[in-house]
C-alpha cells in the first residue's frame, strides 16, 4: 500500500508543475486552443488535397477534352477525305457512264444545227411543212414520207398519207420504207366510197418488213414507222415503236398513238413466251423498243409466227372520226417527245401559229427548242435533246 501512494504522489506532482500557477479555466482555454491549431492544421492539410486532387481532375478533364477535340478533328477529317474520295468515285463512274453512252450513241463534240425542210401547198386540202435537224448524233437517221396524191395518183385529191422513220443502228431501214410504205398501203386498200378508203395496215406492215428482209439481210437495222391516213371522214394512224402523232383537236392535243415499249405488260408477255428477257425497259436489255420495222436479229424464231416474235411489225391502229375542231396533225420521231409531252408540243405550236409563224419555221423552232444544250466540257449537257430530231406539221384546210 505505501508504494502506491508514493508513486501516485510523484505523479501528481508532475502534473502540478506544469499547470502550476494555472486557473483550472485557464489550462481548459489552452487545451481548447491546442485542439484548435490540431483542427486547422489538418483542415489545411485535408484543403490541401482537395486542391491537389482537383487539379489532378482538371488536367484530366483538359486532357480528356483535348482528346476528343483531336478524335472529332481526325473524324471531321477523314469525313471530309471519305467525301472527297466519294465525289472522286462518282466523277470516275460518270465518266465512265458517259464514255459507255458514248460508245453505245455516239454523240458529236458540238450539235450539227443544219435545218433542212420540205414544204408542200399545192394541194388545196392539206398544207404540210416537215423539218429535220441532225443534233447532236453523229449521223442522220431519221426519213420521212409526204403523199398528197394518196392512194390512185391526184395531187388534187382530198386523202394524203404522211410518215415519219426514225432509223436505229443506221439510216438504211428509214430510207427504204419509207420507199416501201406507199406502194404497200395502197395495194391494200379498198375504196370505201368517195374519197375515202379502207387499209389493211398490218398485212401492209407486215409485207414492209419482209421487203425490208430481202433488202437488209437478217443483219440488217431498224426503224419506227408511224403512218397517217387523212381522208374527209376519218385520220388513222398505224405505227410500230415510239415515234408518235397527234392531232390538235379543239386546240388540245389528242393523242393517235401510243409508244410500243418492253415494260408494257402485253408487250412483256409477248417478248417472254418468246424467249427473251425485259431488262432496264429494253428487249433483252439492247433494243429499246418492242415493235419496229427491221431489226431481224429479234425475228429469227422460225417455229414462231411473224406476229409472235421477241419483237414484231404488227401496227397499232387508231381510227377517229374528222369534226370541225380539227385542225392538224403533227408527226414526229421521239427525238421531239424526250423533251416536250404531246400537250405541250401542241400548246408550243399554238402559240407560234398565233405569232403568225409559217409551219416551216414552227418545226424549226421546235427542232431549236428541244435540242440540249452544250456542256462545259464539250458534248451535250442533257441526255434529253440528243436525238435526231423529225416534225411533220400537216395542217387541214
Amino acid at each position: 500500500m505505501p508504494p502506491k501512494a508514493k508513486n501516485a504522489s510523484k505523479h501528481n506532482g508532475h502534473v502540478n508543475n506544469k499547470t502550476k500557477g494555472k486557473s483550472k479555466k485557464q489550462v481548459e482555454e489552452d487545451d481548447f486552443e491546442k485542439f484548435l491549431s490540431t483542427l486547422a492544421k489538418s483542415t489545411e492539410h485535408v484543403g490541401k488535397e482537395r486542391t491537389e486532387k482537383e487539379a489532378r481532375e482538371a488536367k484530366l478533364r483538359d486532357e480528356h477534352r483535348k482528346k476528343h477535340a483531336d478524335l472529332t478533328d481526325q473524324r471531321k477529317s477523314n469525313d471530309v477525305e471519305k467525301a472527297l474520295l466519294n465525289r472522286q468515285k462518282n466523277m470516275q463512274l460518270q465518266r465512265l457512264l458517259s464514255e459507255l453512252l458514248a460508245a453505245q450513241r455516239p454523240f458529236n463534240t458540238t450539235p450539227v444545227t443544219d435545218f433542212h425542210s420540205e414544204t408542200i401547198t399545192s394541194n388545196p386540202h392539206f398544207d404540210v411543212a416537215v423539218g429535220e435537224m441532225q443534233g447532236w448524233r453523229a449521223q442522220m437517221e431519221d426519213a420521212h414520207l409526204i403523199n398528197v396524191a394518196f392512194p390512185g395518183g391526184d395531187e388534187q385529191g382530198r386523202e394524203g398519207l404522211f410518215g415519219v422513220f426514225d432509223g436505229h443502228s443506221g439510216a438504211q431501214c428509214a430510207k427504204l420504207a419509207g420507199d416501201f410504205f406507199t406502194t404497200a398501203l395502197a395495194k391494200h386498200a379498198s375504196a370505201d366510197g368517195d374519197d375515202h378508203h379502207n387499209i389493211n395496215y398490218e398485212a401492209a406492215f407486215l409485207e414492209v418488213d419482209e421487203q425490208l428482209r430481202t433488202a437488209l439481210g437478217e443483219g440488217g437495222s431498224g426503224c419506227t414507222a408511224v403512218l397517217v391516213y387523212v381522208s374527209p371522214q376519218e385520220i388513222t394512224c398505224a405505227w410500230v415503236g415510239d415515234s408518235r402523232a397527234v392531232l390538235c383537236r379543239d386546240i388540245a392535243s389528242f393523242d393517235l398513238s401510243y409508244d410500243h415499249k418492253p415494260d408494257v405488260e402485253v408487250e412483256k408477255t409477248r417478248v417472254e413466251d418468246a424467249g427473251g428477257f425485259v431488262r432496264d425497259n429494253r428487249v433483252n436489255g439492247q433494243l429499246a423498243m418492242s415493235r419496229a420495222m427491221g431489226d431481224f436479229v429479234y425475228k429469227k424464231d422460225a417455229t414462231r409466227d411473224v406476229k409472235q416474235q421477241l419483237v414484231v411489225a404488227v401496227p397499232g391502229v387508231i381510227t377517229t372520226k374528222r369534226g370541225g375542231g380539227d385542225s392538224y396533225v403533227v408527226i414526229a420521231c421521239d427525238g421531239i417527245f424526250d423533251v416536250l409531252s404531246n400537250d405541250e408540243l401542241i400548246s408550243f405550236i399554238n402559240g407560234k401559229k398565233a405569232d403568225g409563224m409559217e409551219n416551216v419555221d414552227i418545226c424549226k423552232a421546235v427542232c431549236d427548242r428541244c435540242l440540249a444544250g452544250a456542256a462545259p466540257e464539250g458534248g451535250p449537257a442533257t441526255a434529253e435533246g440528243t436525238d435526231n430530231m423529225t416534225l411533220m406539221i400537216v395542217d387541214f384546210k
